[in-house]
């Protein structure tokens, strides 16, 4: 690396700085590391004010002894103020970061698209942005309060060896300099070994914790033997590697680092002596050598060890800046508001593609659909055929390729999708509920522009209970009702109550007003109902619905989108070669069993007969 390379400010310093703390944050640890600089200055002055003192009680000057003892508590009254100070600055700071750094990353995070957050190249992966806030916190903590104050006080030091001989500020001076390339060469050869060990216990603990949260599946399996074999295998792979760097190589790094600062002691501290003894160095000054350079032998170690910690986050930081402050084709607060009195959908040959490793996989090519407001659409096809990237489009996860997606005559790319998206209720496949109440989690959708209907409390009791009956939930079955609290991830409800509880919050959402345009997209909504269960949520997602609503469902279970008016079937594009529509509507699934043999296949596989 050139010098010109190492004086380059590093990119994630300066992206946690620039963007991932607030002007007060950066403005407090400004002061914080002001007075850490100071305190760091008072370290190593002190040791000047004890040699005064001793100086004056070995040659008996009174006056010595007076001007020691008053600048040894002087200095020590100013840190004493100082340290109040500095505690007060950190604090403050940190609880300026504590709830801006979370604001800060969530706003990058919610500002990309989500194709950009879950397709397979994402580097937004794993621990997810919480990992990121940890790392940062450490990275910010680190910097500021241990890393910054280490550096000044080896400057002091060397200043302070050169006050009392320039010699002896060069032997100072020499060994920082070794030492610190040894460090910088010791931390890169443990990082680049080590990365691949980190990788492995990450593997290991997402396999733990999968284990873990099955515990079901493998106590029914009866595999426990297994598994504990498994987790003793893995973790002695992981070991060796662990085992190579830290006992061998790290052991050996330390030792020779012992012997390095040994040597340079005794170098020093003997030519110290020499100097003392030759009346060139005073017994004031000798104390401030000894105490410094001390202090600067264990600081290096220390300072090793700070900087190699930080490197491994700031390794991991890098990959989360890639992501987000990747520039994005569009904001999700941009553009015209969408007003309408009902909603329909149109698709004008859309062609998407997306990630699949290092290049793009088409999955829709040329699909155009006119969906008129009020019509309830069932969407089926075999599974991967894009079924759920076509839903994707209609609340802009990414734009297409080519062609346009129009929502009630609007090109969905000039709308601003806070104001579309506030009236569209989407029921996800899978999608877990929030730790909060039974009311809460209905509330939860229902945006921002749409805070005023949210101030009755009995018109949003009365809305609540009406939404979960539509879902077939009994509130009263709970023991606090719609307050009761749901626990962590909807752990105090089955599947299929959570799978409810989400179609009531759609629900929920698209009746807050008697007069507002209605969009429903669902995604297998039925998957975890039983059969009378589906029965119940399918007549009010089918025949009850509010005039006008609009509602499109994708399922693999034909019977779920028997009765719908019309039916969308999304062919596989790899069987699209001989020039058939990938994407084509039917008046029934009876009409689509005729005239396609793929969908006949599927149909017979389930014994349904249109």
């Amino acid at each position: 690396m050139s010098i010109k390379q190492r004086l380059r400010p590093d990119q994630n310093l300066l992206f946690i700085w620039q963007t991932l703390m607030s002007v007060r944050a950066r403005t407090l640890a400004l002061r914080a590391l002001a007075l850490v600089l100071a305190g760091s200055l008072l370290i190593i002055f002190t040791p000047y004010a004890v040699g005064r003192f001793i100086n004056g009680l070995t040659n008996k000057v009174v006056a010595a002894l007076v001007v020691g003892g008053l600048l040894f508590v002087g200095t020590e009254v100013v840190g004493i103020v100082m340290g109040w100070f500095r505690h007060r600055i950190r604090e403050r700071f940190f609880q300026e970061e504590f709830w801006f750094l979370p604001q800060a990353i969530s706003s990058l995070y919610f500002a990309r698209p989500l194709s950009f957050l879950t397709e397979r190249d994402s580097e937004i992966d794993g621990g997810g942005v919480e990992s990121l806030r940890d790392k940062v916190w450490s990275v910010i903590g680190t910097y500021i309060f241990q890393i910054v104050p280490s550096y000044a006080m080896v400057v002091f030091a060397i200043t302070a060896c050169s006050y009392a001989n320039l010699w002896l500020g060069a032997v100072a001076l020499l060994y920082v300099v070794i030492e610190r390339y040894f460090g910088r060469r010791d931390n890169t050869y443990v990082q680049s070994h080590l990365k691949p060990v980190i990788d492995g216990f990450k593997r290991w603990e997402r396999r733990m914790s999968e284990w873990w949260n099955a515990i079901a599946h493998i106590k029914y399996q009866g595999v426990e033997t297994k598994i504990l074999g498994q987790v003793h295998d893995e973790v002695q792979e992981a070991l060796k590697g662990d085992d190579a760097v830290w006992r061998i190589f790290f052991a050996r790094a330390i030792v020779l680092h012992r012997v390095r600062s040994l040597s340079f002691a005794i170098l020093l501290y003997g030519a110290l002596g020499y100097l003392v003894v030759q009346n060139q160095v005073s017994i004031a000054s000798a104390v401030l050598v000894f105490f410094s350079f001390e202090r600067v032998r264990s600081v290096l170690g220390d300072l090793n060890d700070q900087q190699r910690e930080v490197q491994f986050n700031l390794a991991s930081v890098e990959k989360y800046r890639g992501v987000l402050t990747r520039p994005v084709p569009f904001s999700y607060q941009a553009g015209d508001t969408f007003t309408a009195e009902q909603i329909s959908v149109a698709l004008d040959t859309v062609c998407l593609s997306v990630q699949d490793g290092e290049e793009r996989r088409p999955v829709l090519r040329d699909v155009s659909l006119a969906i008129a407001a009020g019509q309830r659409i069932g969407i089926v096809g075999p599974s991967g055929a894009g079924k759920s990237q076509l839903m994707g489009l209609l609340v802009r996860a990414t734009d297409p390729d080519s062609g346009t997606v129009r929502i009630s005559g609007h090109d969905l790319r000039t709308l601003s999708q806070e104001t579309v998206l506030r009236y569209y209720g989407v029921i996800m496949q899978k999608s877990d509920p929030f730790e909060d109440t039974i009311l809460g989690n209905l509330m939860f959708g229902v945006s921002h522009f749409d805070a005023d209907h949210l101030t009755d409390t009995g018109s949003v009791t009365m809305l609540a209970h009406e939404s979960l009956r539509k879902a077939g939930l009994d509130a009263s079955l709970f023991p606090q009702g719609i307050n009761t609290n749901i626990g962590y991830k909807g752990m105090r409800l089955s599947g299929g109550q959570q799978q409810r509880l989400q179609i009531a919050a759609a629900h929920f959402k698209l009746g807050l007003t008697p007069d507002r345009p209605r969009l429903i997209l669902a995604d297998e909504p039925t998957s975890s109902l039983d059969s009378l269960s589906e029965m119940t949520v399918m007549e009010h997602l089918q025949d009850a619905l509010p005039d006008g609503t609009t509602l499109l469902m994708v399922a693999h279970r034909l019977s779920t989108v028997a009765n719908m008016d019309r039916i969308v079937f999304v062919r596989p594009l790899a069987l699209c070669d001989d020039g058939r529509p990938q994407v084509t509507m039917h008046r029934s699934l009876a009409e689509l069993y005729a005239v396609e043999p793929l969908f006949r296949e599927m149909a017979d596989a389930q014994g349904f007969r249109p």
